[in-house]
């Protein structure tokens, strides 16, 4: 076996990314409160993306009998040092692969995963939890979140990440640079004044059911005063039970996610009433495409034209 050792700029960034998920009270106590509602006493419990373990430990906590604790980062030989700290270790089952490549020794009765980013679908969860459905939930388990649906608006925000490249500097053209920026979705904390529309909501995917992948969100929109539009917000909302709701829906009280901020390359601009034609897809968070219309002008993005596949050498 080949061992390792992480840069301490690598280390440093996970522990600061996962210092961040367990600081947000909301998300961390979110997640406690619905395994307690959901694990029974000898359950087995998977754990999907498991992160530093500490859904693995709720999990015991609320009566789980063993855990199987899957996560492909670095991330996971903290969790196991955390199981042994907290006398588990004996009762999870680490497991450091892509979790369709893991075989799983039995069924499980709950499947919990917080594999959310800022849109909800940008990790991969559906296709994730699909396969583990399929391959180990038995019959009448339970999926924590159950459903997860995504909202969106047109909004008028500027953007430093994605404008920094619309100038020459030191005598350079940058228009490269500004291809990939603006064909790519950025993190970004997005007010509700930004809004220039009243903000649409998707059909919820629901993880209990076979999914294909494949999202979109359209709609029509009517301007809600003068603006000019220079990309789209995306959220999320992720029922955990049907008691307990997560969302990072601007004005967000969970401050490890930020929502995710869609640029155009051609900014519009509109007046009240005017209609606004949006269109985004995904295919399970892999690629995105998005278009924004008015009756004056058109722009469409795609992460396709973003920073291209990497040529061999």
């Amino acid at each position: 076996m080949t061992m390792r050792k992480l840069s301490n700029a690598t280390a440093v960034d996970v522990l600061r990314y996962h210092r961040s998920l367990l600081a947000d009270r909301v998300r961390t106590e979110s997640y406690r409160d619905a395994i307690d509602s959901t694990v029974r006493k000898n359950d087995v419990v998977l754990d999907l993306g498991c992160g530093t373990g500490i859904l693995s430990l709720f999990a015991l906590r609320a009566g789980a009998a063993r855990v199987y604790a899957i996560d492909d980062g670095p991330v996971i030989e903290l969790a196991r040092a955390l199981a042994v700290e907290n006398g588990v270790a004996d009762r999870i089952v680490f497991l450091n692969q892509p979790s369709y490549d893991a075989r799983l020794k039995e069924k499980v009765d709950v499947i919990v995963t917080e594999t959310m980013g800022n849109t909800g679908l940008d990790e991969h969860i559906i296709g994730a939890v699909n396969d583990a459905r399929r391959r180990w939930l038995r019959k009448g388990g339970a999926i924590i979140p159950q459903t997860i649906d995504a909202g969106f608006c047109p909004v008028d925000v500027m953007h430093e990440q994605t404008s920094f490249w619309l100038e020459r500097r030191y005598d350079t053209a940058f228009d490269a640079a500004r291809t990939y920026a603006m064909n790519a979705f950025h993190p970004l904390d997005i007010d509700e004044d930004a809004f220039v529309a009243e903000p649409a909501t998707t059909p919820a995917v629901d993880l209990r059911n076979d999914n294909d992948g494949a999202v979109r969100m359209s709609r029509t929109f009517h301007a809600t005063r003068d603006a000019v539009i220079t990309g789209l917000a995306v959220w999320f909302r992720a029922q955990l039970t049907s008691e307990i709701a997560l969302t990072n829906q601007p004005p967000s009280v969970c401050p490890s996610w930020k929502q995710s901020f869609f640029p155009i390359a051609t900014r519009m601009r509109v007046e009240r009433g005017d209609a606004i034609d949006v269109d985004i897809r995904t295919f399970d968070g892999y690629e995105w495409k998005w278009s924004v219309a008015t009756s004056a002008a058109r722009a469409e993005q795609s992460t396709m034209n973003s920073f291209p596949i990497i040529r061999p050498r």
